[in-house]
């Protein structure tokens, strides 16, 4: 750039700028010598050096305190402040109850899984879990026990006023199948004592989580200030808290029921057990067989509307009738007018024959069925969510693979919901009615068919699986005071033979052979 073009200014701050041809106001600067300029092209060499070399390097810092170490999940700040049940989740309580009752054979299957638990017969009885000795009898025991007994059965009988235990069971189970979340509140009486089994909505129940994403546990305490989710606790504000005292323990609140869309209670482990069965890590609620099959249950409910639509709104008639083309279109309404008249009283006028432009043609149409593979398909997810045999709704093979598939469908599905229910109503006897010594069991049910009951009886008693006094007992009779009858035996070609007996007999047999 030449010296006449380049001119000093000076701002009003002192500074020299320089008037260059992009224009006015550039800084001057001191003038840079080749030798003051340093490049260098030295090798650098990546980081780390033997089995290092490019290696995993050391990991960030953890910037959280030590004490959050163990957090079950990654909850979302203020998870408590929350006054909706079931937050933070994809799907609501309301439309897993509105999912469940817009498609029939789910609500099919859920009822008939209520009726095959209610059948069961079930028994408060000792804990016995010496398998090589026979469990003792009623009268074998103590008439402590026996009052004991008497007095828990009872209370199962009645968990609610007026409610009997099968009714009772049926609104669990439906929470439990729908919702994955059953309630049940712990009705006390003025010294603490359990009198009520009490079923609560747990569409209402909302988890309350401490530091560590999972249910607060109960603590010793003796009356001193202690720190709790981030808040310190006085004997002042104990209750205000949600706090109850029992025993030289302080039980936080473990729940809240939401009423009205507002928090109306807390609620600690002395006040509401909350089991769901299928927990899942990451999440704070369970996943219950009708959210599993959510996508399933939205396709076939649009398929029930389109098929409800087929008899109440179908627009397709059942055929077509070409009048001559010289008709007009008020000429061929008029007809179709005088001839709908005459068949007024028909179910709905798309069963109607209509009437075209054309040569005098009739012309059947053929409508898209009504039930397809693909119906059965739904069904059969549906079914298999909920462990339920599908042969109530679609077209098996044979009648054997039917009986086969309903009964191992039954037991399948039965099963896993025993189990939780018996865990469930022995937590209760355990921790809430003080009964380490007894529990709930469901009394494994006879076959029905007298004819197949004698079969395994006779089998058990031949292949000396029981003897033959438990045979009878098995059958309410009372039992042979002849000592053989309390020995297992098999049957062989000479009767009844002991066990050892029969194996003696079978190798004095084999001897000469030999």
């Amino acid at each position: 750039m030449s010296d006449d073009r380049i001119e000093k200014i000076e701002t009003a701050h002192g500074l020299e700028k320089l008037d260059t041809p992009r224009g006015a106001g550039a800084r001057s600067m001191a003038p840079l010598s080749p030798s003051a300029v340093s490049v260098s092209y030295s090798n650098q060499s990546p980081p780390g050096t033997g089995a290092d070399w490019f290696g995993p390097l050391q990991p960030i810092h953890p910037i959280a305190p030590p004490e959050v170490a163990g957090r079950a999940w990654d909850f979302t700040p203020g998870y408590n402040l929350n006054t909706t049940p079931r937050p933070y989740e994809p799907v609501s309580f309301a439309a897993l109850r509105a999912l469940a009752d817009s498609y029939d054979p789910v609500r099919l299957i859920i009822e008939r899984r209520k009726d095959q638990m209610c059948r069961l017969p079930w028994v408060i009885r000792v804990k016995h879990d010496d398998t090589k000795k026979k469990r003792p009898s009623k009268a074998q025991l103590s008439a402590a026990t026996r009052s004991r007994i008497a007095d828990i059965t009872d209370i199962f009988k009645r968990p609610e006023y007026a409610v009997s235990f099968s009714s009772w069971l049926r609104a669990l189970l439906e929470d439990l199948y729908i919702l994955d979340a059953p309630a049940i509140y712990l009705k006390r009486d003025w010294r603490g004592n359990l009198i009520r089994l009490e079923n609560i909505d747990g569409a209402t129940i909302k988890r309350v989580i401490d530091d560590w994403g999972r249910t607060p546990e109960p603590f010793p305490w003796s009356g001193e200030d202690f720190m709790w989710n981030g808040q310190l606790v006085t004997p002042a504000s104990f209750d205000q808290a949600g706090f109850k005292a029992m025993n030289g323990f302080a039980f936080p609140a473990t729940h809240q029921q939401i009423l009205k869309g507002l928090p109306a209670a807390n609620l600690s482990a002395l006040d509401l057990i909350y089991r769901p069965l299928n927990i899942r890590p990451g999440r704070a609620y369970g996943f219950s067989p009708c959210e599993q099959i959510l996508s399933t249950v939205s396709i076939a409910m649009r398929r029930a509307y389109s098929q409800l639509e087929y008899f109440r709104e179908g627009n397709q008639p059942d055929a077509l009738f070409s009048v001559p083309e010289t008709w007009t279109p008020d000429q061929i309404q008029r007809y179709q007018d005088y001839f709908d008249a005459m068949l007024s009283g028909n179910l709905a006028a798309r069963r109607r024959m209509k009437f075209v432009p054309g040569g005098g043609k009739y012309t059947p149409t053929k409508e898209a069925p009504l039930k397809t593979d693909f119906d059965e398909w739904l069904v059969r997810i549906v079914c298999f969510a909920f462990s339920y045999p599908p042969t109530a709704f679609v077209q098996l093979s044979n009648r054997s693979i039917a009986e086969e598939h309903s009964k191992v469908g039954e037991e399948e599905g039965l099963q896993s919901t025993k189990q939780w229910a018996a865990e469930f109503f022995n937590e209760i006897i355990e921790h809430h009615l003080d009964e380490d010594e007894l529990e709930f069991a469901f009394v494994e049910e006879d076959e029905v068919d007298q004819e197949k009951q004698a079969t395994i009886l006779n089998s058990y008693a031949e292949n000396g699986v029981l003897t033959l006094n438990q045979v009878r007992e098995r059958l309410g009779e009372e039992p042979d005071p002849d000592p053989a009858a309390n020995r297992l035996m098999v049957k062989t070609a000479a009767g009844y033979v002991p066990i050892g007996a029969a194996s003696t007999l079978s190798n004095s047999k084999e001897l000469p052979n030999a």
